[in-house]
């Protein structure tokens, strides 16, 4: 790996433990440092480096666990790791292996729903989360909402992607020489 390649990655594993660590501790803004993690995975595709992006992904992940004290009951950690950190990556795999943009979306899709229910029943049947307060229509229907709420969040996440990958791309095009 290159020196400039592995500044970078090291830059954006850097950046990731910070903003994860920060939504781990601050809750009200975990699922916003969740989100804005995700830009900086894709901060070493710049270069086209997937073993760059992979290893801030993991390196920044494993940081953060650490440095928020092993906060397992956080939603940072579960969401990162099963959709948030890596989806950017395989979805630039993906685009530049040439998929077809359909399938590619569809799969990112299916994966987002997917982590959703995951997360739901990791919290409700692992760590024993009770959604007694919900009104008693959401609580009997509490699966299709999660469905529901993941398909659209899936339409909003994939364009932030999207444009935070082509701003990033411009960004580091001007500061890097």
């Amino acid at each position: 790996m290159k020196s400039k390649t592995l500044a970078i990655s090291a830059i954006s594993a850097a950046l990731i433990a910070l903003i994860l660590t920060l939504g781990a501790y601050i809750e009200i803004t975990d699922v916003f440092c969740i989100v804005i993690s995700s830009v900086f995975v894709i901060l070493p595709l710049y270069y086209k480096s997937y073993l760059g992006s992979f290893l801030a992904y993991l390196v920044g992940g494993v940081l953060a666990f650490i440095f928020s004290g092993f906060n397992i009951l956080s939603i940072v950690f579960p969401s990162y790791i099963a959709f948030f950190g890596i989806f950017p990556l395989v979805k630039s795999i993906m685009a530049d292996k040439g998929v077809n943009k359909w399938i590619t979306y569809f799969v990112g899709l299916i994966w987002c729903v997917g982590a959703g229910y995951g997360i739901y029943f990791y919290y409700t049947g692992v760590m024993g989360l009770a959604l007694n307060e919900l009104p008693w229509w959401i609580s009997q229907n509490i699966l299709y909402f999660v469905g529901a709420f993941g398909v659209v969040f899936y339409v909003i996440y994939e364009r932030y992607v999207h444009l935070a990958r082509v701003a990033m791309d411009k960004f580091l095009g001007k500061i890097i020489k």
